[in-house]
């Protein structure tokens, strides 16, 4: 079989770093994010030492030597800027600070795949000095959904993608990288290679760099990649997919600001990627790329508007209950909303389901829904959703000081309803009187701004949900 490699002229192969966790890197990046959210800002030597602590604790790493918990802090830092430096002292960055508190991987994908670039601050500066003296200037998730979204409209059908197809055809083309070939060019290259039976190199160091951006988007669910070992656009994901294929006007230039790339120095990359980590660590308004738990959910758009009509968001915004249909919080409370209503007509007490309400947030009385058992005593509930791309063994979360509070003053009425969404999945885990359970050994909490809940799945239990 003849193989198609890209002409010499043209080859130019990018790469980035690559994290020793990446099988298991939506665990680590919540786990890093909540424990240096916790060391928060402190010189650079006690921040270094209690953040090389936290990554040994973490399951399989306390034996692990010295060099490679250094390889780990560095591989966080510098992929995913969870750490900024501020004259001596080093403190979390917004990005890690929002998955600390907010525990939305779905949205944190979002946001680094929206951000990342070649050249980038994610390199180290001699080859970003490499990268822009070759004016390479490439962002390769919008190009790829690009080129995926025109593909399916003028053929009306589902377009994909493999990983030798974008390593070859896309990622070390210089004609993409640097002189900005149309994606529909690029299509049609794919489309004749394949008419042509032509195969690439699938060496695993060769389509490796491509395939974890493809990877990086399945984790944002901008991506769905299926048993074909294609990558197709995600149709449930169309208001984020279009938030791509029309950027804010505030992306990153690194060529804006270089007079005379053939003289350009390191220490003026330095500089620029300063810059850009800064700007990947922009602060975007509410609702920015926030995750909908139904498109999470659901598998087709069909499925998408059964769920939506079956939790009625648009009722509960019209009463009040909820801000905004998009956050991971809203519509994890619906849900929760719509669980409870369930879970008391099959207790045999229907009379109480219209007892059961969201509280509006502007009350602020630290729990998000009062619901009821079948003895008509209150149940209050806080709700915590985080949401990933796959299942997740980590089982942690943060009340408030407000919400931490009302814990101590509400006892055993007062429960914690754990919902943890994945691709095509819910799971809950109710927690019962956390401050009860606290004080008995039953689970950890470490202050932090209110507290830091650590829990046990076998002793808090896991709950079916009455969803899907």
């Amino acid at each position: 079989m003849t193989i198609y490699n890209v002409p010499s002229k043209h080859y130019f192969r990018l790469h980035h770093p690559r994290p020793r966790f990446k099988n298991d890197i939506e665990n680590v990046l919540i786990y890093i994010a909540s424990e240096i959210a916790a060391i928060g800002k402190k010189p650079i030597k006690d921040f270094i030492l209690d953040l090389d602590f936290a990554i040994k604790k973490y399951p399989g790493n306390l034996s692990k030597k010295q060099k490679t918990i250094n390889n780990w802090r560095t591989e966080i830092d510098a992929l995913f800027s969870f750490i900024i430096q501020e004259g001596s002292y080093l403190k979390p960055s917004i990005r890690a600070l929002e998955l600390a508190t907010n525990q939305d991987l779905v949205k944190f994908f979002k946001l680094f795949c929206y951000h990342f670039q070649y050249p980038g601050g994610f390199l180290k500066p001699h080859i970003n000095l490499e990268y822009l003296k070759n004016r390479i200037n490439f962002r390769p998730c919008s190009y790829i959904l690009e080129m995926l979204s025109e593909a399916e409209e003028k053929e009306g059908v589902r377009a994909g993608i493999s990983k030798t197809e974008a390593t070859h055809c896309i990622f070390n083309d210089l004609r993409v990288t640097r002189d900005g070939r149309s994606s529909k060019d690029t299509w049609k290259l794919i489309r004749a290679n394949r008419q042509k039976d032509l195969d690439y190199d699938w060496t695993g160091d060769v389509v490796r760099y491509a395939g974890d951006i493809l990877d990086y988007m399945v984790q944002a669910n901008l991506l769905v990649k299926r048993p074909n070992n294609k990558y197709y656009i995600n149709q449930v994901e169309s208001i984020s997919i279009h938030r791509f294929l029309n950027p804010t006007n505030d992306l990153f230039d690194y060529y804006k600001g270089i007079s005379d790339i053939s003289s350009l120095t390191l220490d003026e990359v330095k500089e620029l990627d300063s810059e850009w980590v800064a700007y990947f660590n922009t602060e975007r308004e509410e609702g920015f790329f926030d995750t909908d738990i139904l498109a999470l959910v659901a598998d087709t758009s069909k499925q998408y508007q059964e769920l939506k009509s079956l939790i009625d968001l648009d009722r509960i915004i019209a009463e009040g209950g909820l801000s905004s249909t998009g956050s991971i919080g809203s519509i994890g409370e619906s849900l929760i909303l719509t669980h409870e209503k369930k879970r008391i007509v099959q207790e045999g007490r229907p009379d109480l389901e219209h007892l059961i309400k969201l509280i509006p947030t502007m009350y602020a009385i630290g729990y998000d829904i009062n619901s009821r058992d079948i003895d008509e005593t209150h149940r209050n509930i806080e709700v915590k959703t985080t949401s990933s791309s796959t299942p997740l063994a980590f089982m942690r979360f943060h009340l408030t000081p407000n919400e931490w509070s009302a814990a101590e003053s509400n006892k055993e009425r007062y429960y914690v309803y754990r919902l943890m969404v994945t691709k095509g999945s819910l799971k809950l885990f109710v927690i019962q009187d956390p401050v009860g359970n606290y004080k008995n050994g039953n689970l950890s909490a470490i202050p932090r701004n209110g507290m830091d809940i650590i829990f046990d799945p076998k002793k808090c239990g896991e709950e079916e949900t009455l969803l899907i």
